[in-house]
């Protein structure tokens, strides 16, 4: 599919993904443990459900803090394979966290009824909205609930039939984009065809490696040797701080992330039942 149509037929998931961000945004902080992170993944949750997702739950501890969890939404596809796009829903408690990460998370929200229109796909896919990834807050040396997620793969065998795993953190404003990950260069079918995709829709994404391990919840999982890398703002001056507010949001920022992933990611450019443009 040509770019602009493509630009056309993701405008309403970006549009939804903006909406919701900024309505998430809008609820207040969600530090990790908390009612509102809580309440944040339940709501990401029920809207996977409404996409036609098959959602399930890991629940984990968050020392001082109660406990978080997971929520793993999953389109079935060819068992020996798997993507996994992830974004965290907690912030830090000195703001709601519109872009870091209301935005990821909203994103994937965006994307549910993409993934679950994917016909016959080749691929599983799970998107999950990970708890407890603000390491500043809960004071441990790892992102918990990409943690959480590690254990889940290795439970059910899956971490060899991981083929790439993207964070989405801070992915709501401005035009351009950084891509971290751990390798030493970009690989052809992981961080590579993140660039490639970017290209084709016209859209600024730098690849960068991460200094020292990495910091999302992609970390977690390239530490266990998956495919794992996380795009992002190339700077954020409100990060963790009370004016990283609903503002901060952009539309067209959505919107480019939105046809990357997408192309990206093979996904049908509309919903299950929508003829698209002219249709």
């Amino acid at each position: 599919m040509a770019p602009s149509a493509l630009a056309a037929t993701t405008a309403a998931p970006a549009d939804e993904a903006f909406a919701f961000a900024r309505s998430l945004a809008a609820d207040g902080a969600r530090p990790a443990g908390s009612a509102r992170e809580r309440a944040g993944q339940l709501r990401a949750a029920a809207r996977f459900r409404a996409a036609g997702l098959t959602v399930s739950y890991d629940r984990f501890a968050v020392p001082g803090h109660g406990r978080s969890r997971n929520v793993v939404a999953v389109q079935p596809g060819r068992s020996s394979c798997l993507h996994v796009l992830m974004a965290h829903a907690d912030s830090m408690p000195e703001g709601p966290g519109a872009l870091d990460n209301a935005s990821g998370v909203g994103l994937l929200v965006g994307l549910a009824p993409l993934v679950a229109a994917a016909p016959d796909p080749a691929c599983e896919t799970w998107l999950v909205a990970t708890g407890a990834e603000e390491r500043l807050y809960t004071g441990r040396p790892d992102h918990l609930g990409a943690s959480a997620l590690v254990r889940r793969l290795r439970r059910q065998g899956r971490t060899d039939d991981v083929r790439w795993a993207l964070s989405l953190d801070e992915v709501g404003r401005d035009a351009r984009f950084d891509l971290y990950s751990p390798a030493a260069r970009p690989r052809r079918a992981v961080e590579d065809a993140v660039l490639r995709a970017a290209r084709r829709e016209d859209v600024t994404v730098r690849w960068r490696r991460d200094a020292g391990t990495g910091n999302s919840d992609h970390r977690e999982l390239a530490l266990a040797g998956m495919p794992a890398m996380k795009l992002g703002v190339v700077d954020h001056p409100c990060r963790h701080r009370a004016c990283d507010r609903a503002g901060q949001l952009q539309l067209g920022a959505f919107r480019r992330v939105t046809k990357v992933v997408v192309r990206f990611a093979g996904l049908p450019s509309t919903p299950r039942g929508s003829a698209g443009p002219g249709g």
